[in-house]
């Protein structure tokens, strides 16, 4: 079964008698498996939360429509299995920590003899116990964040799904985040999260997809939409007429600490063959590896292309 499925999943905002000339989401079709953490990606406006308001059931689509766990977003029994963090969370500022997780444990029903218990494994699972009984309106942006997904895994969800969940934490809190994220994936449950931060998004995700202006423009497993962009060769020390022969061609280089050299090539047909000769020449001297594009080049390049076509 697939954890999310749409099918032409269109939003345009408006009313009975106006609406925008363009939809904020157009068509969109994707499938999301079992067992996935998945990076929803795009620039700001490209329909990211209105996706997953429409997954939320905080607002309807235009057309087509949207399947979590094979039933509609309305499906009482599937909302009990979401655990939800949107966008820039706002928590009353006059509550405990505790108070607010409480009022949330009640609201999911999570049992009151299990209650308690189960509110002191989730501020400990987000590092927040030492605050535990302090108010929320002394929380900085990180703590508000670090709380907001604490209530979305309060219930054990099989789903959870985070709107820009890095937003607001340092890089000591990014690298928490991501462990409670695969902590999550390896506790059974399923990750949607949308996000800017791509070096994130690349380490974590199996799958992602990338909007453009309410447009799907690409979906599938991560490894491989990233493809082979050329060659990265790596020359040992001491090989200083090899080193003269490829430098000028290298698009990126590096002298390592042991006085070798890793150079980076564009994939050019007749580049990509006179390296491989020099290697059959000098077999011990140089080694060939392929060189992947990362997930920003790939992400800016795909904006890039789609501006263009627009």
């Amino acid at each position: 079964m697939n954890v999310i499925e749409t099918r032409e999943l269109t939003k345009y905002y408006g009313s009975l008698f106006w609406k925008k000339k363009e939809p904020a989401l157009d068509k969109l079709s994707i499938a999301i498996p079992e067992g996935s953490v998945f990076g929803f990606l795009g620039p700001n406006g490209a329909g990211k939360t209105t996706t997953i308001r429409l997954f939320m059931d905080l607002i309807r689509p235009t057309a087509g429509e949207a399947l979590l766990f094979g039933k509609p977003p309305d499906d009482l029994e599937t909302k009990r299995q979401i655990g939800f963090l949107p966008d820039n969370p706002v928590f009353s500022s006059y509550l405990t920590a505790y108070e607010f997780l409480d009022i949330c444990a009640k609201l999911l029903r999570v049992p009151s003899s299990e209650r308690k218990k189960r509110i002191e494994e989730v501020v400990e699972l987000v590092k927040m116990s030492k605050h535990l009984h302090s108010k929320l309106g002394g929380f900085s942006r990180g703590m508000t964040q670090r709380i907001g997904i604490a209530q979305a895994v309060l219930n054990r969800p099989r789903l959870l799904i985070l709107d820009e969940p890095l937003v607001g934490l340092d890089p000591h809190g990014r690298q928490e985040l991501k462990d409670i994220i695969l902590h999550q994936k390896n506790s059974g449950t399923n990750v949607f999260f949308s996000s800017h931060i791509l070096s994130d998004v690349e380490k974590m995700c199996d799958r992602i997809s990338i909007l453009h202006q309410g447009n799907l423009l690409c979906f599938g497993k991560l490894e491989e939409l990233l493809s082979e962009t050329g060659s990265r060769v790596h020359v040992k020390h001491g090989e200083d007429e090899i080193i003269k022969d490829l430098l000028p061609e290298a698009t990126g280089t590096i002298r390592l600490s042991d006085g070798s050299w890793e150079l980076v090539f564009q994939d050019k047909p007749e580049l990509s063959k006179r390296i491989k000769s020099l290697a059959e020449q000098h077999p011990k001297a140089i080694t060939i590896t392929p060189s992947r594009e990362n997930l920003e080049d790939f992400f800016f390049r795909k904006i890039e292309n789609a501006k263009q076509i627009i």
